[in-house]
């Protein structure tokens, strides 16, 4: 799954080959897994070119050698076609030798429109993302923002104006008094139209950095940025969470969230008043870029990690503050991590308080 860390992985679009025909003649009319060969070492080219100038360094320098050296001799024949199966998984297995924990990772058209169809489906059968909580000290509004796949700013587009439809479409999330935002079912793919559509919980100091593999470091959350691009997709609507722009925010956490989520999980990590709930992530931490091949195919390539402030990067699952018990269930920690949030909340006591007011 993709966390895509850039304006250009951004609006990056996928290029489709048109498969030629012909008549009689063998190299017209090829095997359906073969591919030019030039268009083949077009393809492992770049792939290189792109591992080796952006990409986390390997495990093992031998290893990552002898990978590229075979990956290179399956284009290095005088024959008109390549072996398309040969070249993918000679790229994968250059891709499996980086220290990027399997992130990295090469997909074809064919898998690309697979995750997104079964995407579709799986968002069409969820609950709403904006669910009320009732606990012993107050409503609690509970956000789950679906994991989204593809890239460009089309997605963005098409999910933030439906985050505002669907807060839209229940009015009643207003009476709530705190927040538990529930990455439980982030299970990858495009990070950015939660992140854009959550700005307004991230404040000017949030500690949340990708490091480079030469340790660099530069913020994940760009508030101000978040907040223009929010408008530009939602208009001038009120955003739902805005009311808990401060005060304490309650987050759960599954061990299916992974890459995307774990992405979100760092960028509200950096907010010093964000407390975990749930289970360790699923262990997909670093930040990916994606690039289209000529071929059709599209590379994944694991460019950063996370760390907040000048701490030690991430590495594998990320472990909750306040660990659910193994095996129970994400609603579990959604009841733990709303009873938190209620009891910490300023708003969650005035309203008690009010209401006892009223009753005397």
């Amino acid at each position: 799954m993709i966390s895509t860390v850039s304006a250009a992985a951004l609006a990056a679009i996928l290029l489709t080959l048109a498969a030629s025909s012909g008549a009689a003649d063998p190299a017209a009319n090829p095997p359906p897994d073969a591919m030019p060969l030039p268009l083949a070492r077009e393809v492992v080219n770049k792939t290189i070119e792109l591992v080796e100038s952006k990409g986390v360094y390997p495990r093992s320098r031998a290893e990552y050698d002898q990978a590229r050296a075979a990956l290179l001799a399956v284009v290095g024949t005088d024959a008109a076609q390549a072996d398309r199966t040969a070249v993918h998984g000679g790229i994968r297995t250059l891709l499996a030798t980086l220290d990027a924990d399997g992130h990295s990772f090469l997909s074809t058209p064919v898998q690309i429109q697979q995750r997104q169809s079964a995407n579709m489906v799986r968002n069409a059968a969820r609950p709403p993302v904006f669910r009320l909580v009732p606990t012993s000290r107050g409503t609690v509004l509970r956000w789950t923002p679906p994991p989204n796949v593809g890239i460009g700013a089309q997605v963005i587009d098409v999910n933030v104006k439906r985050f505002y439809d669907e807060a839209d479409a229940h009015p009643d999330i207003k009476g709530a008094c705190a927040l538990v935002v529930d990455l439980s079912e982030q299970t990858g793919g495009n990070a950015w139209p939660p992140l854009v559509a959550m700005y307004p919980l991230f404040g000017n100091a949030n500690k949340a950095n990708w490091v480079d593999r030469d340790g660099k470091r530069t913020p994940v959350v760009d508030r101000a940025g978040l907040e223009r691009t929010a408008h530009a997709y939602g208009g001038a609507r009120t955003n739902p969470l805005a009311p808990y722009a401060d005060g304490p925010l309650a987050v759960v956490v599954g061990s299916h969230t992974s890459s995307a989520g774990e992405m979100l999980l760092v960028a509200l990590l950096g907010e010093q008043r964000v407390q975990t709930f749930g289970q360790t992530s699923h262990g997909l931490s670093t930040g990916n870029a994606t690039y289209a091949l000529a071929d059709g195919s599209t590379l994944v390539l694991t460019e950063l990690r996370y760390a907040l402030g000048d701490g030690q990067v991430y590495r594998g699952g990320i472990p909750a503050m306040h660990p659910s018990e193994k095996g129970e269930s994400p609603e579990a920690a959604v009841r733990m991590a709303a009873e938190w949030a209620a009891a910490k909340s300023p708003a969650c006591a005035a309203a008690r308080g009010a209401a006892a007011h009223d009753k005397a």
